[in-house]
């Protein structure tokens, strides 16, 4: 992808928050060639097992899978000869391979998450491969052999972390390894005999790869990595005897997984000709293969941050959402919690971004002598934050896409007269955060939430104007990650200062496609290079144009997102959340009229009846949605129907990680008050 600048650093605009690109041109991992050939369009194919879709998939009673995220007993032979390819490891398993999505474009693979303290995600299974019986590798017979596979991470709870891992075993001989985290990054070939060959010194932390190793009796070996000729004529130490099992991804002994995706592997018994290994090399560009890359946030904010990301797991589902959007391999979540003495964390309870007041906070610290809050400096808890980016590995810091801040609460007790400061002290701050990883703006985006419905009115209105304004500005690179979030609960039905955990997980889903598009604009995706039309781009439909028909009616008029029709649900029927300033304005409020009932007319219009007719003329009457600290509740907010609209082909994510992602997008809260107007629009 390449893209059009208008100056050092920033891209050209055409609106929704896109950029505008003027050819194709990919950087990053190798990607598809567009061809169509598969192994079987090479004669003698005697083995082929391919996970990239749920062809071939069987579950433990041997019934076909139907769904990703399905356990898979085994992989049919697509080849015809029946052979199929079963999950190997050294102890019991607790648990059987899954049929995984878009672990390379759009194509899928098998592994199974296992998790652990302290790992990154995905953490792969630690015993578990994979084997095929009976597949000769000895050098009195002739044989092709093809492997396609993905790290997420380097080897974690295997108590040898460090250590190579195995990718092709015969019976208990390793015939290709790979360095893990304290390795010079090789690809061995035969390692531990008078034969091995490094293959590359080049293999990353994640990546994509596929290999070919044809053997030629008397000759040896030739090896092509990805799409180059790695190694020809190397001596093959293996000696003749009976065949033995293939064993992929695992070394054969405890705990020896290789805690790699398994995307494909084939077989023929002859060595195949040049011609045919072309093709072969053909079939390997449906996989997106070289470097890949991790999708990791970093959090601030307080204690509802705290919720977001220690808690409720909404800040792991945010990574993953977007890792899904972008193809990424791994996601993860940089967010620790204050914590007594610490002086390196990313969240703290009851602190804004300044000294209040009204609490103590210091991410940036006012020096209380009039100065420019362009000029102030980090406080104890931007250099908390600091500490903590300082202690990251550079590969970690690297992996950061975007920071997040699901932070309103203190910030939203300020006064409305504190909107120029606050918003001064807010672009410092994240000025001053981007400079710790050393990016700039265009290439790191602020994800921000809109305030959630707690703090004082004026404060309440200040925070989405502040948030809204940044948005604005092309050149801070802010996105509005929820638009709507008074469309929620009191944490456990009782604590209004917190949100609940629902809502948190609900939040993280919504702004996952909205995240994702800004960090593809900023610093690029990664096995997806690009986001279709037809998915969320602001996250939800908007307020565009009010029409006074009476002193008690209004007709809103709808701009659409990704949905294209209108519900009114629950308490929405009722108004809730709509109110008109009658005179005044947010910093001199007049009198506040709340809505009673609201009516969808037609796909983008709504009909609002209010409480009280207007006394003023309607350029002076303002809409609100929702005014000040109002509470619209879990459920209750007019939504589009983006659940029920077909997604483009390839980009269901209700069908690739659950219904749990299967959302309509509420209204979003108005950000500015918008002016009645007597024309219809």
């Amino acid at each position: 992808m390449s893209v059009a600048f208008v100056a050092t650093g920033r891209p050209l605009g055409i609106g929704a928050g896109r950029v505008a690109l003027w050819r194709a041109l990919r950087s990053g991992p190798t990607s598809s060639s567009g061809g169509t050939a598969l192994p079987n369009a090479i004669s003698d194919l005697s083995g082929w097992w391919d996970a990239s879709d749920l062809s071939s998939g069987l579950g433990l009673t041997g019934t076909p899978n139907s769904g990703w995220n399905s356990p898979v007993g085994s992989l049919q032979d697509k080849s015809g000869h029946g052979t199929a390819l079963t999950p190997y490891s050294f102890g019991t398993l607790p648990g059987l391979p899954m049929a995984t999505p878009r672990l390379s474009g759009l194509l899928g693979g098998l592994g199974r998450i296992a998790g652990g303290t302290g790992t990154l995600a995905p953490a792969l299974d630690a015993d578990l491969g994979f084997q095929v019986a009976n597949v000769p590798f000895q050098a009195n017979t002739a044989w092709t052999r093809y492997l396609v596979w993905s790290r997420p991470n380097w080897r974690q709870n295997s108590g040898r972390d460090s250590n190579a891992i195995a990718l092709l075993t015969s019976g208990s001989t390793r015939l290709l390894q790979a360095d893990s985290a304290s390795g010079t990054n090789r690809l061995l070939l035969f390692p531990g005999t008078s034969a091995q060959t490094v293959l590359t010194t080049t293999l990353t932390r994640r990546h994509t790869h596929s290999i070919i190793l044809r053997h030629r009796p008397g000759i040896g070996v030739d090896v092509w990595l990805d799409g180059t000729l790695a190694a020809n004529s190397i001596a093959n130490p293996l000696s003749a005897g009976p065949a033995v099992p293939m064993v992929l991804l695992h070394d054969t002994t405890l705990l020896g997984g290789a805690q790699c995706w398994l995307h494909e592997a084939a077989t023929w018994e002859r060595a195949l000709t040049d011609a045919e290994a072309a093709t072969l090399l053909q079939c390997a560009a449906r996989w997106v293969r070289g470097p890949r890359r991790g999708i990791s946030v970093l959090i601030n904010g307080q204690s509802n941050a705290m919720n977001y990301a220690l808690n409720d797991g909404a800040a792991q589902l945010l990574a993953q959402g977007i890792a899904w959007h972008l193809g990424a391999l791994a996601y993860n979540s940089v967010a620790i919690l204050k914590s007594g003495s610490a002086t390196a964390y990313t969240i703290i309870v009851g602190h804004g971004i300044y000294t209040t007041g009204v609490y103590d906070a210091s991410f940036v610290s006012n020096p209380n002598d009039g100065a420019n809050p362009s000029t102030w400096q980090l406080g104890a808890d931007g250099l908390a934050t600091q500490a903590v980016v300082n202690a990251l590995t550079e590969a970690d810091r690297q992996d950061i896409c975007a920071l997040v801040w699901p932070w309103s609460e203190v910030d939203s007790l300020r006064d409305y007269s504190e909107k120029a400061t606050f918003q001064a002290a807010a672009q410092r701050f994240v000025s001053l955060e981007r400079s710790m990883l050393g990016r700039s703006a265009a290439s790191l985006p602020l994800i921000w939430w809109n305030a959630i419905p707690y703090g004082g009115t004026g404060g309440m209105q200040m925070h989405r104007e502040v948030v809204a304004a940044m948005a604005a500005d092309p050149m801070q690179n802010v996105i509005i990650g929820n638009p709507q979030t008074s469309d929620s609960n009191p944490r456990d039905g009782h604590d209004a200062s917190h949100r609940d955990a629902p809502d948190n997980r609900r939040f993280a889903q919504l702004a996952a496609p909205v995240a994702a598009r800004a960090i593809l604009a900023s610093s690029g995706g990664d096995s997806l290079t690009t986001i279709p039309g037809g998915l969320p781009t602001s996250g939800g439909p908007r307020i565009s144009h009010v029409y006074r028909q009476s002193s008690t009616t209004l007709v809103l008029t709808v701009q659409h997102d990704a949905g294209n029709d209108l519900v009114v649900p629950s308490q929405a029927a009722s108004g809730i959340g709509f109110s008109v300033m009658d005179g005044g304005s947010t910093a001199n409020p007049g009198t506040v009229v709340q809505a009673i009932a609201c009516v969808r007319i037609d796909a983008t219009h709504l009909a609002i009846t209010l409480a009280q007719a207007l006394r003023n003329p309607s350029a002076l009457c303002s809409l609100y949605y929702p005014y000040g600290n109002v509470t619209i509740g879990r459920g209750n907010a007019v939504t589009d129907n983006f659940a029920s609209v077909v997604p483009p082909d390839g980009w269901d994510i209700v069908g690739d990680l659950g219904t749990g992602w299967q959302w309509n997008y509420p209204l979003a809260a108005t950000t500015a008050p918008i002016a009645l107007s007597d024309i219809s629009g």
